[in-house]
């Protein structure tokens, strides 16, 4: 609900024969819209605030939004509470003397002191069996044959023709009868052979060679790129007599040009035009064929045109009608608008907004407030009762000033003004006591 709304609430009555059903409840500030536009009404000083309520602070550890800030130490919820000790250090602490540039130095022994390193590291088993720098020595008595130099372990596979497809996937042996068996009933060839139609072949076909044998030939690309170095392969130009020449080119298609038909004339030129010419030039062409020669009178349009030639069809416009407009027009000028709209009335009364309007709203369209709120002319109680709803309160001789000001502005001698006249005598005579 608005603001200018919300002072007019219970003042008047559109329905006044209607009873209200139900618990009539008035809060400030919580309205449906203020609600969904996380806004609402300032109840201390009555003026709109726009900040979203802030998440409370032991609410803010469970939030995704906790997780996703930058630059900051991430912690599970269950431990973001806790109070740590910072100069406490995590971890157990270890003896004086375990410290680990004292165990790197340990190589860097030298003379006595790497003697005696040795000897106290001989007490190990560790150092017996893992010596630094060799296998470990695990005492085992192998037999004489292991000591030479070409032993191996494992036993030797014979190599054989079978190749490790073979051995993946093994091929049952079958015997030649029983392959002949299906070829014959089912027409089964094995996969990869040839398929043998038992032929009586008179030469050996598997050492038979079908087709002619060329003899060796060298530079052939050379042939094939300039193919007039090979002698005896074209014949040579020949002189042939004129009545020769010219049964060719009569006999033969030239090339993109039309076939001679022996008609050629050497007095035509290229303008010459075929036919003859009329004798009477009053007689029809080609193009007074396609265009006519239509009077004046055929030229008119029909008299029926735009028309219909049956009955109880013609439209024929009354008398008093030439101007008149049929439809239902986009705005409803033509009813009275009613004073309390419908909201299932789809009829516009000249009231709706324009693109511009819908594009660029007003300031407090949001609210429910538009520019006529502000032009509407009030009583002097009602405007009152306005500024003192946003916290603007006047004493009562202060008050009385400014709306005679504001009457001025507005040009009217009716205690009724607007709340954009008030606006501007506020301004003038706001800062007066």
């Amino acid at each position: 609900m608005s603001q200018l709304g919300a002072t007019t609430q219970g003042k008047y009555d559109f329905f006044p024969n209607q009873k209200i059903a139900g618990v009539s409840r008035k809060v400030d500030g919580q309205s449906a819209g203020n609600c969904l536009k996380m806004t609402g009404l300032n109840i201390s000083n009555g003026t709109q605030s726009n900040q979203e309520p802030s998440t409370p602070e032991h609410i803010k550890k469970y939030r995704k939004s906790y997780k996703q800030q930058h630059g900051k130490t991430i912690l599970h919820y269950g431990v973001a509470d806790d109070v740590i000790d910072k100069s406490r250090p995590f971890g157990h602490k270890v003896l004086p003397s375990d410290h680990a540039d004292q165990c790197l130095k340990n190589d860097q022994y030298k003379g006595i002191n790497q003697l005696i390193s040795e000897i106290n590291e001989n007490k190990y088993a560790s150092r017996h069996k893992e010596p630094l720098g060799k296998r470990m020595e695990r005492n085992y008595n192998f037999p004489q044959e292991t000591q030479s130099q070409n032993f191996r372990f494992g036993k030797v596979t014979q190599q054989n023709e079978y190749t490790g497809k073979e051995v993946m996937f093994p091929q049952e042996i079958q015997d030649n009868d029983g392959v002949q068996n299906y070829v014959k009933s089912f027409g089964d060839q094995r996969v990869g052979c040839q398929k043998d139609r038992n032929y009586n072949w008179p030469v050996d076909k598997n050492q038979h060679r079908f087709g002619k044998q060329n003899s060796e030939v060298f530079d052939e690309i050379k042939y094939c790129l300039n193919q007039e170095s090979l002698p005896d392969q074209f014949q040579k130009t020949t002189i042939v007599k004129k009545k020769q020449e010219d049964f060719r080119n009569y006999k033969e298609d030239p090339l993109g040009q039309p076939k001679n038909q022996g008609q050629v004339n050497s007095y035509v030129g290229s303008q010459t035009v075929y036919g003859a010419r009329p004798k009477n030039q009053d007689e029809w062409s080609v193009g007074n064929c396609i265009k006519g020669e239509a009077t004046l009178k055929q030229a008119l349009p029909d008299s029926d045109l735009g028309k219909t030639n049956k009955f109880g069809f013609r439209n024929t416009t009354k008398p008093g009608d030439e101007d008149r407009c049929f439809g239902v027009p986009t705005i409803r000028d033509d009813i009275n608008k009613p004073k309390v709209r419908s909201v299932a009335d789809p009829n516009n009364y000249g009231d709706e907004p324009s693109g511009v309007q819908l594009l660029f709203p007003q300031v407090y369209e949001h609210m429910g407030v538009s520019q006529q709120d502000f032009q509407k002319k009030r009583p002097k109680a009602e405007i009152r009762s306005i500024f003192e709803a946003v916290g603007i309160k006047y004493k009562t001789g202060k008050f009385e000033g400014i709306f005679a000001r504001a009457m001025e502005i507005e040009g009217t001698q009716e205690e009724e003004v607007s709340v954009r006249a008030f606006e501007m005598a506020n301004a003038e005579m706001g800062h007066l006591d």
